[in-house]
């Protein structure tokens, strides 16, 4: 097999397999970083699998790395909605002194960019726009808040 057809056959699948993902419940852009992934995996994997099992490895790996995802991401509305959501909408739950403590010690600016990341299930770049920011600096102020968050937490635990 010449490497212009190899290459064709490999673009095809991506699509094949981009197509089930979205068929069975997935984004399209989710499904796009998902096929990147099981390619990735498939190059780093030291076995070599025959031509008659590659796809359903494939399909097989897509399948479970979107469970994987969709479970991840349902672990993390959970949270978002028991720790961020307004307090109207959650039925009074004990919530963790501690992560109250903490959610209150952040500045407005920093809850807001919270919930607008977690909350309202935004993109990255979606945060940036309506921030008016660039993507990277979202990314940036997420991550010090969550270290700022990590930081407190620690503190408070260390007191206790």
């Amino acid at each position: 097999m010449r490497l212009q057809q190899y290459e064709n056959q490999m673009a095809q699948m991506a699509v094949e397999l981009q197509r089930y993902l979205v068929s069975r419940g997935a984004q399209s852009d989710v499904a796009a970083d998902i096929v990147q992934d099981v390619f990735v995996k498939l190059l780093e994997m030291q076995l070599v699998l025959p031509a008659d099992k590659l796809r359903p490895y494939m399909y097989r790996v897509a399948w479970s790395t979107y469970l994987d995802y969709y479970r991840r991401t349902q672990r993390y509305q959970d949270l978002v909605t028991r720790y961020l959501g307004p307090a109207a909408m959650i039925p009074p739950q004990p919530v963790d002194s501690g992560v109250e403590q903490a959610m209150a010690q952040l500045s407005s600016k920093e809850r807001h960019l919270l919930l607008l990341r977690y909350d309202q299930s935004l993109s990255i770049a979606q945060v940036a726009a309506q921030l008016k920011v660039r993507p990277g600096a979202v990314k940036m102020r997420l991550h010090r808040v969550h270290k700022k968050l990590e930081k407190i937490m620690t503190r408070s635990e260390q007191n206790e």
